[in-house]
């Protein structure tokens, strides 16, 4: 499975599900207090950065190789 042979629509299928799940993280990061349950504000918090940085290397990856290809 080269990523860099991929139609676009399947990175956009990955934002949107990617987004999905930081916005859901992050909605649960936001709404406690970070004392009351540290263990699960940590684990919110950097699960959003985790898949927001898997999302990019994937994009990076994709972009690479269409850099190569000479575009489109």
């Amino acid at each position: 499975m080269n990523i860099q042979r991929w139609h676009w629509g399947k990175l956009a299928i990955l934002w949107a599900w990617g987004g999905l799940l930081v916005a859901l993280l992050m909605t649960r990061f936001l709404s406690r207090e970070p004392t009351a349950d540290p263990t699960v504000s940590s684990i919110s918090f950097l699960g959003s950065l985790i898949i927001l940085a898997a999302l990019t290397i994937v994009t990076w990856i994709w972009l690479g190789g269409r850099e190569e290809a000479g575009g489109s």
